[in-house]
């Protein structure tokens, strides 16, 4: 594998790797169509994939254009700007999203933490402006496909050497999608039948607060089955919780990043589905920071299971953390909207909307202390794998 750079931030890889990927999230994830408009919205180390992603956009008969995210330059702008100037950010910019029918997300920040000295209220007022165009009309009413390239400074966090991260990062890439959409219909169904879902992780901590468990109610609720439709690498399956039945405790474990905002071993406790409580080793007025962000934000949107088994550790990258086979995650705020698929009304909105969607990942292997996913009363997932026998393919593909 070919990993030359000129800066921490560009780096070139394998360009058959790339290409395949530009491949899949042109004619699988969005299906590009022809005199369609494509906007690419990058970071500055995404020009090679972006380049791929329009060869084959054009070639397919579509309009292309792209947005280039400078985080470090948004920071000092943000800094310097009134709320008024924060408010009108995206002013520009929104025409783009507004006009485009398919949408791909490339995220490869060189500095993760680049929002970190900002005062929270002009946090929020970037949110606030970021949400209309960049997040609500996008996800509602566009086809889009989101991938975080590997960085240096993950593979950093990580303490794993740049190249071995890349390798863990494209591996991950490299399956069938179409047979694990094929058994995921199968986890679908049996959680679409469900009422009561319980999540248990690291249940024999020595420390009560080091322990995960979560019970909620999902009467009612249809569960997506997700390969890479949406995100690139996928796979998952996902849902809402009815919106005041979480209860219970989580204790995320490792470094994460939100709006820019670091933090470590988070704890969030849960009453009625709302956080009653919430902690964490490092970084905690930036939790507090993001909760206050409004009422939706300390209320669950999405609940979902992790089932790409290529990748078998907890890694800082939010998009391949949820994704770890063995995993479950559930995002603070929003709640996706509901949605057709395959000619059917999926029902996975419980009512909460939010200026954040923050995805926190929980690991149930053995070398994290082990875990359980329990549907009425039945247990399907444990340690890791699924031990269902129409499911147990899952933990090879």
């Amino acid at each position: 594998m070919l990993i030359q750079g000129y800066s921490q931030e560009i780096v070139y890889f394998d360009d058959k790797l790339i290409r395949k990927i530009a491949e899949d999230m042109v004619n699988f994830s969005t299906n590009v169509e022809k005199g369609e408009d494509v906007l690419i919205f990058l970071d500055p180390g995404g020009r090679q994939l972006a380049l791929e992603l329009a060869k084959l956009s054009l070639k397919k008969g579509a309009r292309v254009y792209y947005l280039i995210q400078d985080r470090e330059l948004n920071a000092e702008i943000i800094k310097g700007s009134s709320k008024l100037n924060i408010a009108r950010f995206f002013s520009f910019d929104n025409i783009k999203f507004f006009e485009a029918e398919v949408t791909f997300l490339i995220r490869c920040p060189r500095n993760e933490f680049v929002y970190e000295e900002i005062e929270k209220e002009k946090m929020i007022e970037f949110n606030q402006a970021m949400k209309p165009a960049v997040i609500d009309f996008r996800v509602n009413y566009s086809r889009w496909c989101l991938i975080y390239l590997p960085t240096q400074m993950e593979a950093k966090i990580e303490g794993l050497k740049y190249e071995d991260y890349v390798k863990i990062f494209f591996q991950s890439c490299q399956r069938d999608w179409v047979r694990v959409k094929k058994v995921q219909e199968k986890l679908c169904q049996i959680l679409d039948k469900g009422k009561e879902l319980i999540l248990i992780a690291n249940s024999k901590n020595k420390d009560p607060k080091k322990r995960t468990r979560l019970e909620m109610s999902i009467e009612g609720m249809d569960f997506i089955n997700s390969t890479i439709e949406a995100n690139y690498p996928g796979s998952e399956v996902y849902s809402s919780p009815i919106k005041n039945s979480v209860n219970g405790q989580v204790f995320a474990e490792g470094v994460y990043s939100y709006s820019g905002k670091k933090m470590e071993d988070i704890y969030l406790k849960f009453e009625n589905g709302k956080i009653v409580e919430a902690s964490a080793k490092k970084g905690e007025n930036n939790l507090i920071d993001i909760l206050d962000s409004d009422e939706g934000a300390k209320y669950i949107g999405e609940i979902a299971l992790g089932t790409n088994y290529k990748l078998k550790r907890r890694l800082f990258n939010p998009l391949l953390n949820e994704k770890v086979g063995g995993s479950f995650h559930f995002a603070l705020g929003r709640s996706y909207r509901d949605e057709y698929k395959d000619g059917k009304l999926k029902r996975i909105y419980n009512g909460n909307d939010s200026l954040i969607h923050w995805d926190i990942t929980i690991l149930m292997h053995k070398k994290y202390g082990g875990g359980e996913v329990i549907v009425d009363g039945k247990t399907i997932q444990k340690d890791g794998l699924f031990v269902l026998k129409e499911l147990q393919e899952l933990n090879h593909l």
